[in-house]
């Protein structure tokens, strides 16, 4: 504004009086004050844009469960609340993590135990945040594969060793006394679509999905053999995690990312064509039943206030502890920081939100 005040300022001055006596026409007069609009309507804009924090989002698998920044970018709610997102696909929440750690990403979402592992390890890695406690995850089979027995001598796909699918997989193995890379071959796929190009392919004989990739094999004639919703896991299978030294240095930029989140979970939850465009365009579905179902079962599953909970990370430290004996004994309580969530809800933000029905 005040280079604009300053152009204007010699343009008055370098026109003398006669010139100036141009200016009684009305044709000039227009013009004069287009050019004076003009330079506000440029010079304000960029002037804000550089006021946004720059904050840069990885997330780990294309899935429903990280469609919340999807959300938060598309509705245009991170820039109100003052933060310039850009938002980076990293397949696997080890490599989402590690990433993180590295300084390539400032915030990482992703499922699973990727922190606690980091942190074991020696990083400052901590989750703030939960948004999905539930195991929203299917492994589905070619159809000639009747019961789990049948899966004996074949492949299953998951998208790298260490993630959600890969964990759930030989789990589902163990409990069924079929032993992982010995009886049941785990192909790494690298994501959830190159699982299901690969059981359409014929490469694999079954695949682990997350939402809406099990609607897409589901209608390309294979079916769900197991659905891990229904055995009452609770587990991070969408969580939010930053290190530590972030957070002592940006905190007002982490809680402003907070704040964004638990509003776009509100989009999310209140505002399902949107929700469903959205996902639409970040996994490629143009299906509207499949969409539909999509955004039904998270609008469910997200929670409105995402405290990181203790009990979320249990069963994640025990599949951390299966190959580090560093995590036998581990403490739940020291991966997780909830006060940023606790004091945006204090704040009364999430009430402004949903009033006084927070479900």
């Amino acid at each position: 504004m005040r280079q604009l005040g300053n152009r204007l300022a010699g343009a008055y001055t370098s026109m003398g009086e006669k010139g100036m006596k141009n200016f009684s026409s009305p044709i000039r007069r227009i013009l004069f004050t287009g050019a004076c609009l003009f330079g506000l309507l440029t010079t304000i804009p960029s002037h804000a844009a550089e006021g946004l924090q720059k904050l840069r989002v990885a997330y780990a698998a294309i899935t429903a469960a990280f469609s919340i920044p999807w959300v938060a970018k598309e509705a245009g709610i991170f820039q109100r609340h003052g933060l310039d997102v850009e938002l980076v696909y990293i397949a696997s929440g080890s490599r989402a993590v590690q990433t993180l750690i590295g300084g390539g990403v400032d915030v990482a979402a992703f499922g699973g135990p990727a922190a606690i592992d980091a942190k074991l390890a020696g990083a400052d890695t901590v989750y703030v945040s939960i948004p999905v406690n539930k195991v929203i995850v299917f492994t589905v089979v070619a159809p000639q594969i009747q019961r789990v027995e049948d899966l004996r001598g074949k492949s299953i796909g998951a998208t790298r060793i260490g993630t959600v699918t890969d964990f759930f997989t030989r789990y589902f193995l163990r409990q069924n006394g079929l032993v992982p890379d010995r009886d049941v071959m785990i192909r790494q796929t690298g994501g959830l679509p190159e699982t299901l190009a690969a059981l359409k392919a014929g490469q694999i004989h079954a695949g682990t999905f997350g939402f809406p990739a099990v609607l897409h094999a589901r209608a390309a004639g294979f079916r769900v053999l197991v659905d891990y919703s229904k055995q009452g896991f609770r587990y991070p299978l969408s969580a939010v995690a930053v290190t530590q030294s972030m957070l002592r240095s940006q905190e007002s930029a982490i809680r402003r990312f907070l704040e964004a989140s638990i509003e776009g979970i509100h989009r999310f939850r209140t505002d399902p064509a949107f929700a469903m465009n959205v996902i639409g365009k970040y996994t490629q579905t143009a299906d509207r039943t499949i969409l539909e179902e999509t955004q039904k079962v998270y609008a469910s599953a997200f929670e409105p206030v995402p405290y990181p909970d203790p009990e979320d990370l249990k069963l994640a430290i025990s599949q951390v502890a299966e190959g580090n004996p560093r995590a036998r004994g581990a403490e739940p309580r020291d991966f997780i920081e909830p006060r940023l969530i606790r004091e945006i809800e204090a704040s009364g933000f999430v009430k402004k939100l949903y009033g006084e029905q927070v479900k």
